[in-house]
């Protein structure tokens, strides 16, 4: 009996230790499925494995919630970090790592999550601090499990710092010091789009050929080729390029149409108008402009009215444009891109050239006594080629045309100072510059271009002498010689009193309420002398217009009636004048006297 009790005790003391294993045991279980067994999830993820991350994600909450004094309470902590990991919350991730090492500051896990650390850094697009995180990761843990993950996280770091070089050195430690490891081609793919970048095309070369001959399909096998091309194209070897796109397209079927004229569809069916497109522009670069453009012509007739013949017109025009120098041409061409599909990408881009070019026309087009236009116009195909065309030679000349066809002109000190901008900037001609500078400083005075030369020369260390500097002429503009009108009064007048500037004795037309001209003049009586005019308050003089607190009542016209004809009304007490306010013992005016009623009397 005694033994059985101990062997009751023994177990029921081992049921809270396998119930927080067992928790574990589903949070580590859950992540690993998500991850396909790696340490996470090398690529972005995609959401597909979200379900299964936030299982792993809620036994780890469960296990630190009941279980905080267990054992793995920092593998679950950690199993949490690197969960949010794959749900895409880098910075969450960065949040729950940052004081991993205070929060355990005895755990055998601490340069672990420095590493994860690391990784949310980058993912969360914080390249320094990743690569601060990665670098301490290394040096603890040279040889470790996650060494080879951590070299390839700081190529991808450089790369995005636009440091290739380096980048490229450390992709080279993984797929050198850990050739057995899963992320050797990912490791050469970046080691060769780096390499590309850094200026090494041979070395880009190779690592392409290398992973196309382990390409997992066609597809993939076709996408490394065609980055091949490229390092040939980079490296002006367009002699292999044209050998080895031509011997892939031998491998290719030519497209057929269907029995309605409609272009092939599908990856397979686009890859002989795909390496066309390639051989053509092979030979635009190498100066074979006829056969590039039949190989263009080719593509359009083979898929026409699909993205690719769209991209074939676009190439078109963009030969005639870059290449050629035939602004005209290429201005219509771009507008047939929208016949081939108007859902391209290349549709965007070719709008937008073709309406640089046709403000560009409507320039040079102006008429000779449009000075300003054709300046202008100068100055836009100068732009052309130096921001559109990449073509800084070109550009030079047609800044130096500007300054030679307006000699000792303000736009010749223009022209120069654009001119000196393309040899300091685009073509490492410092020297020159500063002495073209100079000249405008000296020779062009009192204009806007020799202030503009001169801050030019300060921001490059020079000083410039402040007596050669003038101001330029600010001309005024030419005096008016209207003659002012008279100005208005400063307030309504009052009522019955005259204009300000009418003299005094003209009469004055009455206007009745209605506004249908003035009223017939009637025979009224003077007021009384000590009558104030209606409308002011006695004592005080007029200092604005009149309140209208009540509407003013139409002018008597001595009989009791309205001035319009036929219509008879009552004598109201709002055809007399007001009283005065404040003042009852002064009287009111008495009316005057109706003129005789002829209007009944016999003849």
């Amino acid at each position: 009996m005694r033994r059985a009790f101990a062997i009751v005790l023994l177990a029921l003391a081992a049921l809270p230790s396998c119930a927080y294993y067992n928790t574990y045991y589903l949070t580590r279980k859950y992540y690993l499925t998500a991850t396909g067994g790696l340490p996470y999830q090398v690529e972005r993820p995609t959401g597909v494995q979200a379900g299964n991350y936030q299982k792993a994600v809620d036994y780890a909450k469960k296990l630190l919630g009941n279980y905080p004094k267990s054992k793995w309470v920092d593998d679950a902590y950690l199993m949490w970090a690197k969960a949010l990991l794959g749900k895409d919350d880098p910075l969450q991730t960065v949040n729950m790592l940052r004081d991993f090492s205070t929060r355990f500051p005895s755990s055998p896990l601490k340069n672990e999550a420095t590493f994860y650390l690391g990784v949310g850094y980058r993912q969360g697009r914080k390249y320094r601090e990743a690569l601060t995180a990665l670098d301490e990761y290394l040096d603890k843990s040279k040889q470790g499990e996650l060494a080879p993950y951590a070299h390839f996280e700081r190529a991808r770091a450089l790369m995005s710092l636009n440091r290739p070089a380096e980048a490229a050195e450390a992709a080279s430690q993984v797929i050198d010091r850990f050739p057995k490891s899963p992320l050797v081609d990912q490791a050469r793919s970046t080691r060769a789009e780096a390499r590309l970048a850094s200026g090494d095309a041979a070395g880009a070369r190779n690592d392409f050929t290398a992973l196309g001959l382990h390409a997992r399909d066609d597809n993939e096998r076709f996408s490394f080729l065609l980055r091949e091309a490229d390092c040939l194209e980079a490296g002006r070897d367009y002699a292999n390029e044209l050998s080895l796109l031509e011997g892939a397209r031998s491998h290719e079927l030519q497209p057929v149409k269907t029995e309605t004229g409609a272009a092939p569809s599908g990856p397979a069916a686009e890859r002989y108008g795909q390496l066309t497109l390639r051989i053509g522009t092979a030979h635009l670069l190498s100066g074979r402009h006829d056969q590039a453009l039949t190989a263009y012509k080719t593509v359009i007739q083979d898929y026409p009215k699909t993205p690719l013949g769209a991209e074939a017109q676009y190439r078109i025009a963009y030969a005639y444009e870059t290449v050629l120098d035939n602004f005209e041409t290429a201005r219509l061409e771009y507008a047939k891109v929208r016949d081939q599909s108007v859902s391209s990408a290349f549709f965007a881009q070719a709008t937008v050239r073709q309406v640089n070019l046709d403000r560009l026309a409507r320039y040079r087009s102006a008429g000779g006594d449009s000075l300003d236009r054709q300046v202008e116009a100068g100055f836009l195909l100068a732009e052309q080629y130096l921001f559109e065309l990449d073509k800084p030679a070109r550009a030079l000349d047609a800044y130096q045309q500007i300054a030679r066809d307006h000699p000792r002109t303000p736009l010749a000190a223009k022209a120069i100072n654009a001119e000196a901008w393309v040899l300091r900037h685009k073509l490492d001609r410092a020297t020159e510059a500063d002495s073209l500078l100079w000249a405008v400083v000296h020779e062009y005075p009192a204009t806007e271009a020799q202030l503009a030369a001169r801050d030019y020369l300060e921001a490059e260390g020079h000083d410039v002498p402040s007596d050669l500097i003038r101001m330029p002429e600010t001309h005024l503009a030419a005096a008016d010689s209207t003659p002012q009108l008279t100005r208005p009064p400063e307030g309504t007048a009052p009522l019955g009193a005259a204009p300000a500037n009418i003299p005094p004795g003209l009469p004055i037309a009455r206007v009745d309420s209605l506004a249908r001209g003035p009223a017939r003049p009637t025979t009224t009586a003077p007021p009384a002398p000590d009558a104030p005019s209606a409308g002011f308050t006695p004592g005080s003089a007029p200092s604005g217009p009149p309140t209208a607190s009540a509407p003013t009542a139409p002018p008597s016209t001595g009989r009791g009636t309205v001035t319009q004809p036929g219509v008879a009304r009552s004598h109201s007490p709002l055809d007399d004048p007001p009283r005065p306010a404040g003042n009852p013992s002064v009287p009111s005016p008495a009316p005057p006297p109706a003129p005789p009623d002829t209007s009944r009397s016999r003849p």
